[in-house]
């Protein structure tokens, strides 16, 4: 754009310069002269820094260098899913080890028992996991109450829990660990603590027999 207007001045220049040549004093050509040429000069330099040199411009390194700490920031942002995926599939592998202990605690010291419901260990684990109560409670109880089933003073009902029978064994250790699970959501949270609700005439006989079933349990 600066070189189209270089030439178009120059060329009025020019023609302004034929034009008055005869009007000019000898004397004043030379001065004339030497502004023409300063002019021009002053043109072609304003000519030459045109917009197409300032696209000109390496901007590669800027471009390669951002390219760079994209990658970096991505890269970052991977393992950080990386360590946060292996952080959770870490947990979940202590958290199911965890649960197939308890489970086998259960099992052995029921079998021991000769109880019925050695075979529900894991239905033990698992209500006590999904109602917030010890593990070994609810196995605990029904060998205080039932011998582990053995004598059960209604269907399937192990644990001297209400008036009625339960559908399975299934039935009732969801059933108590849901009823257990309101006594710890109220501060219960301990075999001596329940008692009091649990058996109020024995309270403390009571207390102090489950808790020493529970740590049987714990010790297999």
């Amino acid at each position: 754009m600066y070189g189209i207007i270089y030439y178009g001045v120059l060329h009025k220049i020019i023609l302004i310069i034929m034009k008055n040549t005869l009007q000019i004093n000898k004397k004043k050509i030379l001065p004339v002269i030497t502004g023409i040429l300063f002019v021009a000069l002053t043109l072609k330099s304003v000519s030459e820094a045109t917009p197409t040199s300032i696209l000109n411009l390496d901007y590669s390194r800027d471009i390669t260098v951002s390219a760079a700490n994209t990658v970096e920031i991505e890269q970052s942002n991977i393992e950080d899913l990386d360590i946060n995926k292996t952080h959770n599939t870490t947990n979940t592998t202590i958290a199911s080890a965890s649960n197939q202990v308890k489970i086998e605690n259960i099992r052995k010291y029921l079998t021991k028992r000769n109880s019925p419901l050695a075979d529900y260990a894991k239905e033990f684990v698992d209500a006590a996991n999904h109602y917030g109560i010890d593990y070994r409670l609810v196995a605990a109880i029904s060998i205080i109450e039932s011998s582990g089933g053995i004598h059960c003073f209604r269907t399937y009902n192990a644990w001297g829990w209400g008036k009625s029978g339960f559908d399975s064994w299934e039935d009732g250790i969801w059933s108590v660990s849901k009823g257990l699970g309101k006594y710890y959501a109220g501060g219960r949270d301990t075999p001596e603590k329940i008692a009091t609700r649990y058996c109020p005439p024995n309270a403390v006989k009571w207390g102090n027999n489950v808790s020493y079933i529970m740590n049987l349990i714990e010790n297999q």
